[in-house]
C-alpha cells in the first residue's frame, strides 16, 4: 500500500514535533517534512507536493491562508489540487475560525483536536472528502445567521431555493428544493448531531431521520454528512 505523504506547517515546536512523531508511527503514513513558518512551508509544499498538508492558520511570518493561496497559485491547478489541505485553527478565536473556513481548505480542525480525530480527518481528507470539526461548524453557522441569509421564495412556506453553489447543483435544487424539514435536519447535521440525537430533537423516528438525511445528501450532491455540512456553511444555506 502506498503511504499517504504528509507535510506539517506549524510554528509551535512541541505540537509540530509531537504530530510528526505520532503520524510517522502510523502504518501507511509518511511525514515528508515539517516547517515552522509560512515562507519555508511554501517551499516545502512546492518541493514535496504532499498528499496532505496540515497547515496552522496562525504562523509567525504570514498566515496559513496566504500559504495555501500561494501554493495553489504557484503550480498548475491540477497539480496543486492533488495536495489536500487540513487547516488548523484556534477554537478560542472566532475570527480565526472564520478566516480558516474562508481559506477554502479541504478540512478544518481545532488545534486542541485529539490525535485519533486528526487521524480520522487525515484519512477522510485523503479520500477526497471534507472533515469539519463540529466546534468550527457551530461558529460558522452562528456567523452565517448573523450575516448572509439563505434566499427564500416570497410565497414559499414548504421549500427553500438555494444559491451560491455550482450550476449543476443549483439546477438539481431548483427542480427538487430542500423542504423545511430537510433544512432542519441539515442544520443539526452542521452542528454535529448524530441521527439518534436529531430524532430526539425533532421528535421523529430514527427511520424518518435517515430518510431525511438521505434526501439532503442527494439534493446537495454530497457523498457524506461532512461534505453536506461544508457545502451548507460555505454557500450560506441556513439563515
Amino acid at each position: 500500500m502506498v503511504d499517504i505523504r504528509v507535510a506539517i506547517i506549524e510554528d509551535h515546536s512541541l505540537t509540530r514535533i509531537g504530530m510528526r512523531s505520532s503520524l510517522n508511527e502510523q502504518e501507511g503514513i509518511q511525514v515528508v517534512g515539517d516547517e515552522a513558518t509560512a515562507s519555508n512551508g511554501l517551499k516545502l509544499l512546492q518541493s514535496t507536493k504532499p498528499d496532505i498538508a496540515i497547515v496552522d492558520i496562525g504562523l509567525p511570518d504570514r498566515d496559513g491562508i496566504w500559504l495555501v493561496q500561494q501554493f495553489r497559485e504557484s503550480l498548475m491547478s491540477e497539480t496543486a489540487a492533488q495536495t489536500k489541505v487540513i487547516m488548523l485553527t484556534s477554537f478560542a478565536k472566532e475570527q480565526m475560525v472564520l478566516a480558516a473556513f474562508a481559506a477554502g481548505a479541504d478540512s478544518y480542525c481545532v488545534k486542541t483536536i485529539k490525535f485519533e480525530l486528526l487521524l480520522e480527518a487525515l484519512h477522510i481528507t485523503h479520500e477526497g472528502q471534507s472533515w469539519i470539526d463540529p466546534a468550527i461548524a457551530r461558529i460558522v453557522l452562528k456567523h452565517t445567521r448573523q450575516g448572509a441569509a439563505a434566499m427564500v421564495k416570497p410565497n414559499a412556506t414548504q421549500t427553500v431555493t438555494i444559491s451560491a453553489i455550482d450550476p449543476e447543483q443549483a439546477s438539481i435544487l431548483q427542480a427538487d428544493p430542500l423542504t423545511n424539514r430537510e433544512l432542519e435536519v441539515l442544520e443539526l447535521i452542521v452542528q454535529g448531531y448524530s441521527n439518534n440525537e436529531i430524532a430526539q430533537k425533532l421528535y421523529l423516528s430514527l427511520g424518518s431521520v435517515k430518510v431525511y438525511v438521505r434526501g439532503v445528501l442527494n439534493k446537495l450532491c454530497a457523498s457524506d454528512r461532512t461534505q453536506a455540512a461544508v457545502l451548507a456553511l460555505r454557500a450560506g444555506l441556513l439563515n
